[in-house]
This record gives structure tokens, C-alpha cells and sequence, in this order.
């Protein structure tokens, strides 16, 4: 038997059924959240790309003014972006970049290091219905807090690994946030009674999360 489904047995005091059970659950919920993971991190990189364009144009990774301030040290985004560069250098398609860039380089992008280079001027364009009485600080450090939440499950998730201990209502409400302060008041209310979305998110994983076995909840 596998150590990965072993987790499963061990949680459900080596009850074979109820571990089968909670290993179906989790692969369904699971795939249920992917869609909106993907969402998450297309919004996200649009939103500091637009940015990006703004301040230093179209071609904003190969300018030398956005490469300078990225730090080398820690997570070392700078690397990250050269990296990036070096496979699209004779293209020079900034879309190529973009698409090719981590989720985390795009978070660390929402720390208070940026707020005077990219954010005291476009955060509240960028993310439009953020709270406008925090500083832009505070909300740098909301921004990235709920993205470093929706990141944690998106890589437990890539790696095939078990979400059933975390409050997966909770992401879910953090994720349902985060696209609602990006996005304007006509696609919320689209993104609501669309049946095609709602069937693809709201109703299918709303549904799963109510349907996590009984007898393993925690």
C-alpha cells in the first residue's frame, strides 16, 4: 500500500472504507478547486502586468529601471526574471514572460518593498475595490497574506498532496475575495448568475465541500 494513501488510512484509524471515501473526496475537491487556482494567478499577473506597462512600457522586463529593483537575495526574484528573459531573448515578447513567471514572483510584486515604486499611484487602480481607507501598505500586506494562503493550497494541490485538514471553506471564501477585488462590479455580478462559471465553481465545489464524509471530519 502507498505512504501517500497510507496518510489516509493512518487519519481514518486504518478503516480501509472510510479512507477510500476521504481519498476520493480529497482528488474531487481537489480538481474542483483548480479552475479557480488558475484564475487566481491569471488575474493576479494580468493586474501587475498592466501595472508594469504603465510605469515602464510594454517591454517592462527588459527595462533596466524594473530589473534594478528586484532584490537578488532570499527567493531572488531578479534571477527569476533573467531566467525568463534569456529564454524569450529573441522574440522580446513580454507575453512570453508573463505567461513564463512563477506565481511567487508575482507575489513577492505585493510586498511594501514595491509600495513606493509601482503601488502609491496604480494600487487602487490595479485592484479596484480594495478597502480604500487602509493605507497602501496595509493593504500591500492583505493583498499578498490571502495570496500566500491560495498559494499554499495551489501547491499542495500540483503535488498531488492531501487538502482535507485545511478549512477548505476558507480558501474558498479567500479566493472568491481576491477575485472580487480585482475585478469591477459588472463581472462580480456576471460571475454570479453565469451558469456556466457557477457549474465550473461556486455550484460544483460548494457541493463537494458539503459532501466531505462524515465520519472524517476534522
Amino acid at each position: 500500500m502507498s505512504e501517500r494513501f497510507g496518510t489516509y488510512l493512518s487519519f481514518c484509524n486504518h478503516d480501509v472504507e472510510k479512507a477510500c471515501r476521504l481519498y476520493i473526496w480529497n482528488m474531487a475537491v481537489s480538481s474542483a478547486f483548480f479552475p479557480w487556482l488558475s484564475m487566481v494567478e491569471v488575474v493576479l499577473r494580468n493586474r501587475i502586468h498592466s501595472t508594469l506597462i504603465q510605469i515602464h512600457s510594454p517591454q517592462w522586463p527588459w527595462a533596466d529601471g524594473f530589473g534594478r529593483m528586484l532584490p537578488s537575495s532570499g527567493f531572488n526574484p531578479k534571477n527569476t526574471l533573467q531566467n525568463s528573459r534569456l529564454k524569450h531573448t529573441k522574440s522580446k515578447q513580454t507575453g512570453k514572460v508573463v505567461a513564463d513567471l512563477s506565481f511567487a514572483f508575482w507575489q513577492h510584486l505585493l510586498t511594501k518593498r514595491y509600495a513606493n515604486s509601482l503601488w502609491n499611484k496604480h494600487l487602487m487602480t490595479a485592484f479596484p475595490n480594495l478597502d480604500s481607507s487602509k493605507t497602501v501598505v496595509e493593504n500591500l500586506k492583505f493583498l499578498h497574506t490571502q495570496i500566500e494562503a491560495i498559494r499554499m493550497l495551489r501547491n499542495r494541490i500540483a503535488h498531488h498532496e492531501p487538502i482535507y485538514r485545511r478549512d477548505l471553506n476558507k480558501d474558498y471564501e479567500n479566493i472568491q475575495l481576491f477575485i472580487k477585488i480585482c475585478q469591477s462590479e459588472d463581472f462580480i455580478k456576471w460571475m454570479e448568475r453565469d451558469d456556466g462559471f457557477s457549474l465550473l465553481g461556486s455550484g460544483y465545489l460548494a457541493f463537494l465541500l458539503n459532501q466531505k464524509p462524515q465520519n472524517t471530519l476534522v
